[in-house]
């Protein structure tokens, strides 16, 4: 007598354990897979800023001042300053390429290769212009800079080193949403996100990274702050104080 051939299917109470079960082992893996590719973008773009402060620190050594957020003379933003771009490998800009372009949203000409944008500034990356981007929608100088030093009668040419108080604990470079950033926009990333509309989101400071920012110091070191120690300390963003 012939016994009946096993099927060698599976049963729908079978296929439904199994896809249970990588269902529940892809909803463990994905948030670990993704904090590990956030964890991947803070630390390349630490490495960015870290560049930035050896780039400052040339054009230190060469200028004897601080890199100012704005140079007024010609009026350009700091990325677009001759020696530092020249300390980060980089050619001069042309009078052209430093005009401002009034009225649109993206102000100046995107004059970086993308190796110096934050991996997690999304909107700068998406506004390339000739295979170059707006470093000014991923990083920002502290607004409170050589200006304030200035209006107060200090002198960096003659103690390049000694005016700033605590240095290694005030902001000089952050992730940014613009190339200048102020503790009076430090807010505005909370309510607009990864999103430039002009005149509302001027100054901001950007927390990309696990709700903080990756932020330079002006001794040169660099780290990560919390939004809160951002947004909610004054001190940090003047360096007379």
């Amino acid at each position: 007598m012939l016994m009946p051939r096993k099927s060698a299917a599976f049963t729908l109470i079978e296929l439904l354990v199994v896809i249970s079960i990588i269902a529940l082992l892809l909803a463990i893996l994905f948030p670990a897979l993704r904090r590990a590719r956030e964890q991947a973008r803070e630390i390349f773009c630490m490495g960015i800023l870290r560049n930035f402060s050896l780039a400052h620190k040339q054009y230190l050594a060469d200028t004897d001042k601080y890199l100012p957020h704005t140079n007024y003379d010609p009026y350009t933003p700091w990325y677009n300053n001759d020696y530092f771009r020249k300390a980060l490998g980089l050619t001069k800009w042309t009078d052209e390429q430093k005009q401002r372009r009034q009225g649109q949203i993206q102000e100046w000409l995107p004059g970086m290769p993308r190796k110096f944008i934050c991996p997690s500034a999304k909107y700068a990356l998406k506004h390339p212009e000739e295979g170059l981007y707006p470093i000014d929608r991923s990083y920002g100088v502290n607004v409170d800079g050589d200006a304030i030093a200035k209006k107060m009668g200090v002198s960096n040419l003659d103690d390049k080193e000694g005016w700033v108080k605590h240095p290694s604990a005030k902001l000089f470079m952050a992730d940014a949403l613009d190339w200048w950033i102020s503790y009076y926009f430090c807010h505005k990333y909370l309510e607009y996100g990864e999103n430039y509309v002009g005149f509302k989101t001027y100054g901001m400071t950007a927390y990309r990274h696990f709700d903080g920012a990756n932020v330079m110091y002006w001794d040169g070191h660099c780290g990560r702050l919390h939004q809160d120690k951002v947004i909610n300390n004054p001190r940090l963003w003047d360096p007379l104080k």
